[in-house]
Parts: C-alpha cells; sequence; structure tokens
C-alpha cells in the first residue's frame, strides 16, 4: 500500500512538472511587475522543479551552459548586494530570475516529440502576439526619425498604463521585435511545411512592417545582420559579401570628405551627430564606472541614480542605460558577469552548431537556425542600444531557451554532454581567475577599493537625500579611499569622491585638498575623457591645441548647471577660476551664487568663501 500511494504521488509529482510552462506563464507578470506577491510567485517557479527532483531524481535537465548561469546569477546576487538602490535592482533581479526561469522551462518542456511538432504553431502565435502588442501598446509619439500622422493616428491604442499613457517605447519594442523575428522568416525559408510557410510569410511581413513603424535603427541593422546570417547558412557564397559591403564602404569614405563626414556625425547640431555624440557620451561614463568597480559592477539597473550622481558627462542626462549591450552587461554584473555572458553564448554556439549538423529533423533545424538568429540579431542591435535594462530582455532567454531545448533533445544529449565535462569543471575557475586579472591589469584597482567605492555611492546618496549618515561610516570610507590613490593617482573620479565624502564629514581642509587634486588631474586630458566626440572632431579637423583650463572650466559648467543644488561643481569651476585663470572675484562670485542657492554640504561652500573673500577685498 505505501507502495502504491508512493508510486501515485511520483505520477502527480511528475504531471506537474510536465506543465511547468503554464506555471510560469502564470508566475511571469509577477515577476514583470514585481509586487508583495511576487515572493508567493516564486513558489510557482520552483514548485515544478521540485516534483522533476521528486519524480526523477534532478530537479533540471542539464545544459552546456549550466555553469555560465550560475555564475551570473552568482554575480546579479552580487549587483543587488552591492546596489545603493535596492528596491530598483530587486525589480532586475526578479526579471533575471525569470529569464533563468523561461530558459529552464523551455528546456524541460520541450523534450518531447509531440511538443516538438507542436513548437512551429507555438513561435508563429507568440511573434503575433508580440507583433500586436507593439502596434496596440506603443507611444508612437516618441518616434523620431520621420513622421507620419495619417499612419500613427489611426492605429489603435488599446493598452494604457496607469497614467494612461502608452506603456511601450518604439525603440525598444523594435529591438524586441528584431529578436523574434527571425524565427517565423526562418520557417519561412526553410519549413517543409506549405501552411507554416504561409503563416510564417505573413507574420513575417506583418512583424517587418510593424518594425519599421517603430523607426528603431538599432533594430534594422539587428535585422540586417540576421537575414546576412541566414543567407550565409542558405548559401555560402554569400560571404562574400562581407568584403563586398567593407570595399564599398572604404570606396564610399574615400571619395567623400571626411572632415565633413566626421562633422556631421561629431556635430550635436543634427539628429545623426546627437545619436553619435550623446552615445560616446555615454559610452566614455559607463567605462569610467567598469573602471571603477570592475569586480561587482555598480548594481543592477542603477547605471541612470549612478551616473548623474557620481559621472556626469557634458551632454547626457540621467541616461536610462549605457546603450551597449556588453557595457550594460559589465555594469550591472562587474567584469566577472560579462565572461561569463560571453561563455554562455560562445557555448551555446558551438553545442547549437554541431546540433544543427547532426538533426535530422528539417522543421527543428529551421527553428535551430532562427534562435541562433535571433539570438545575432540581438547582439548586432545591443552594439548601438540594448533592452537589457527594459522587460521585455526576458526574449533573449527566450531565444536562448529555444535553442538550448533542440540542443539537449533525448536524441544528441548524450555525447555532447560527455565531450562537455572536463570543459564544465574546469572553465568557471579559469573565468574567475581571468576575470579578476583583467580587473587588475586593466583598472589597478583591488576587490577592497570596488566595495569601498560602493560604500561611498551609498554613503553620499544617503547624504544628499537629506539623512545623517554615520559619521564612523564617512570616516572609514574616506581612510578606505585614501589608502587606494597611491595606485589611483591619475583617477580624478576618485579625488572628487573623497572630496565629497570629506564636505560631508565637515573635514573641510582635506575636501578642498582631493577637489584641488581632482582638477589637476582633469587639466591633463579632460576633453579626451568627458567629451570624446569633442575630442575626436578636433583631431580630425586637425584644429589647434585649445587652451585646457577653458575646456576644464567648460566641462565644470555643464556639471554645475545641471546640478545647481550640489556644492561640489561649484566648488570645481571656482578652482579653475581662482587657480588657474587668476579670476579670484569671479571664483568668489561663484562660491557665493552656490549659497544662495542651498548648494549642499554648505559648509564647505562657505568655509571656502571665507578663503577667497580676504583676497578679494569683500567682507
Amino acid at each position: 500500500m505505501k507502495a502504491k500511494s508512493l508510486t501515485a504521488f511520483q505520477r502527480c509529482a511528475s504531471w506537474i512538472a510536465r506543465h511547468e510552462l503554464w506555471l510560469l506563464a502564470a508566475a511571469a507578470p509577477f515577476f514583470l511587475f514585481p509586487s508583495r506577491w511576487t515572493w508567493g510567485a516564486l513558489l510557482l517557479l520552483l514548485l515544478p522543479w521540485l516534483c522533476r527532483w521528486i519524480s526523477t531524481g534532478k530537479p533540471t535537465l542539464s545544459t552546456p551552459v549550466d555553469m555560465p548561469i550560475l555564475l551570473l546569477l552568482c554575480m546579479a546576487g552580487v549587483g543587488f548586494l552591492v546596489s545603493p538602490d535596492q528596491a530598483t535592482s530587486l525589480a532586475a533581479l526578479w526579471r533575471i530570475v525569470l529569464g533563468v526561469a523561461v530558459f529552464y522551462g523551455l528546456v524541460n518542456g520541450l523534450q518531447s516529440n509531440a511538443r516538438l511538432q507542436r513548437l512551429p504553431a507555438a513561435l508563429l502565435l507568440g511573434s503575433l502576439l508580440l507583433t500586436l502588442l507593439t502596434l496596440m501598446g506603443t507611444g508612437w509619439d516618441a518616434v523620431r526619425l520621420f513622421r507620419l500622422p495619417q499612419v500613427y493616428e489611426r492605429l489603435p491604442r488599446l493598452i494604457r498604463d496607469l497614467q494612461d499613457q502608452n506603456p511601450f517605447h518604439p525603440r525598444v519594442m523594435g529591438m524586441a521585435l528584431a529578436t523574434v523575428l527571425p524565427m517565423p522568416a526562418a520557417l519561412l525559408l526553410f519549413s517543409p511545411s506549405k501552411r507554416h510557410r504561409l503563416w510564417a510569410g505573413i507574420i513575417t511581413l506583418a512583424m517587418a512592417l510593424t518594425m519599421l513603424l517603430t523607426q528603431s535603427l538599432q533594430a534594422a541593422i539587428g535585422v540586417a545582420c540576421a537575414l546576412l546570417f541566414l543567407a550565409i547558412c542558405w548559401n555560402r557564397l554569400f560571404l562574400l559579401s562581407v568584403p563586398l559591403l567593407l570595399g564599398v564602404l572604404l570606396m564610399a569614405l574615400h571619395f567623400t570628405n571626411p572632415q565633413q563626414v566626421a562633422g556631421t556625425l561629431l556635430s550635436p547640431v543634427n539628429p545623426l551627430g546627437i545619436a553619435v555624440t550623446l552615445r560616446l557620451d555615454i559610452w566614455s561614463r559607463a567605462l569610467a564606472m567598469i573602471h571603477d568597480m570592475p569586480y561587482t559592477g555598480v548594481g543592477l539597473d542603477v547605471f541612470p541614480l549612478i551616473q548623474s550622481n557620481f559621472y556626469p558627462g557634458v551632454m547626457i542626462g540621467p541616461e536610462p542605460h549605457a546603450h551597449q549591450l556588453f557595457l550594460q552587461i559589465a555594469l550591472d554584473w562587474g567584469i566577472p558577469g560579462l565572461c561569463a555572458f560571453l561563455w554562455l553564448l560562445f557555448s551555446l554556439s558551438v553545442t547549437a552548431a554541431k546540433a544543427y549538423q547532426r538533426c535530422q529533423d528539417v522543421q527543428q533545424r529551421a527553428i535551430l537556425l532562427g534562435a541562433m538568429d535571433g539570438l545575432v540579431s540581438f547582439i548586432a542591435s545591443g552594439f548601438l542600444d540594448t533592452i537589457w535594462a527594459a522587460k521585455p530582455a526576458v526574449l533573449l532567454w527566450f531565444v536562448l531557451g529555444i535553442a538550448a531545448a533542440l540542443c539537449t533533445a533525448k536524441a544528441r544529449q548524450q555525447s555532447a554532454s560527455q565531450r562537455a565535462t572536463i570543459t564544465r569543471r574546469c572553465l568557471p575557475v579559469l573565468l574567475i581567475v581571468l576575470a579578476l586579472c583583467l580587473g587588475w591589469g586593466i583598472t589597478r584597482s583591488t576587490p577592497r577599493l570596488n566595495w569601498t567605492v560602493a560604500q561611498a555611492h551609498r554613503l553620499l546618496l544617503s547624504a544628499q537625500a537629506g539623512e545623517n549618515p554615520p559619521q564612523q561610516s564617512l570616516v572609514s570610507v574616506a581612510t578606505d579611499l585614501s589608502k587606494a590613490l597611491p595606485l589611483q593617482a591619475n583617477n580624478p573620479h576618485l579625488y572628487r569622491l573623497l572630496g565629497r565624502i570629506y564636505g560631508w564629514m565637515g573635514a573641510y581642509p582635506e575636501a578642498m585638498d582631493a577637489f584641488l587634486h581632482a582638477v589637476e588631474e582633469d587639466g591633463r586630458q579632460a576633453v579626451a575623457s568627458y567629451a570624446p566626440f569633442e575630442h575626436l572632431r578636433r583631431r580630425i579637423a586637425g584644429e589647434k591645441e585649445h587652451d585646457r583650463w577653458a575646456d576644464v572650466l567648460w566641462i565644470y559648467s555643464n556639471w554645475m548647471a545641471r546640478f545647481p543644488q550640489r556644492a561640489e561643481p561649484v566648488v570645481l569651476v571656482a578652482l579653475v577660476r581662482e587657480r588657474y585663470l587668476g579670476d579670484t572675484q569671479g571664483a568668489a562670485a561663484v562660491v557665493r551664487s552656490g549659497v544662495e542657492r542651498g548648494a549642499q554640504p554648505q559648509g564647505l561652500l562657505l568655509y571656502y568663501l571665507e578663503q577667497l573673500t580676504p583676497v578679494s577685498g569683500e567682507r
């Protein structure tokens, strides 16, 4: 009786495990829109894993990318811990958990022949739903390249958010469509079923037209690269198009005026120039963050908070993300997380190539090719922008899950798993060592300094919010930063960070000394560091060297105009005027204006004003 009861229990557990995708669909909204119910929805994700462990002895099928995914989850946890805004980072962490659950849900749920036979229809239906979602929920007012009011005003606007606005940004939805579009396109080209080809053609056309309406240049680049990849897989002769396109590009550059092209691309007075200069500005700030925090990243989804408060650019405001896939991953997860992500892509690509060659089912080959082509599109569009920090980023895990499910089907699983065993055991250690060596070799940073910078960010944000951070914590961070500066003597950000800590501590002479060191370091190559677009434009145009202190003053003045409530840029502008331009009265006027605006900490400005007043003759 006991044996029969246990068998019935196992059958029940097996039934629940087989319906993991339905449980995943029920739980997904709670992870995309986190609330107090998300912890309960987590049980829906864990239940099929527990039931599979009861019925089969293992919680999930193994894949060739289990170890990089485990490392990514670990680094996501680290990104959450170092984040100065853990509410924002928790939402990002839930999104990552959902993505991994989608990946393994597809791997576990697409192993039977019956489900694999239904997969093409499910993919076409999902692609159609994504298209309809884009048409009904996108805020078309945000399109940039051209206006078609007679088209956009006729589109239905049925999906609204709490502010009665369309919740989706056109560029985000364009890149989401570009990630999924290659799968129906592959079915259109390679499926043996006429019915599937017919529906795939209709849906592919609908997705392409909708993507054009989003006016997402990044999505167009991703789809172009994906189509080239499909063409090469269809006929290797299309490989010749790559050097041909490069040759055409070089000829075009030869017959045009490079200086005129550079002036257009690097000038913020036209739409194309704005896109280029803003990205160069954003990328330079992202690289500066990675330089200071290479081991942990700055925290999940807190790029806008850290950038606007600690790494201001010349033109950018609080940008939502780094506008580049690999930079954004390094910012969220650190260099170890970026290495794990690259490992995941490489390992899955190699496994998919082998599975594609062994697979005899034409339909499954088409889907596998479409999934990998979607990955190509996601990466190609990610070089200029990314949806990594948005909810549609889950689509990447969907594409990866489809590819992994087809690669780990029962007929192909055994030999691939045996060949990957040694790699799985050795590569994690080598990867971590490589990441640590990269962090040290490139940045001369240490894990302790990385953690100290994260703590400094957290303390300063709390101080700016009107809270009183513990004096002992401020002293501890200031001490650690001071000890690290001999190895980072050419890093003006650390000096500014130390100056701000001293300012909130009330140690005003030490704060002024730190800010002065920051100004000296910025004077060496301010334009190259903070305005790379302007640096490139000047070099290409062959302009003579500009007055470096005028450049520094231009950059600092932009900071002071954008952040009038902060004492730091006021002090920096005044120091340049006093020490390097000989304008002591102007420096005093700048500091006085900061005091009148209520810039904080005000005690630092009052101290500096007292130092300037006797010299300027004002009492």
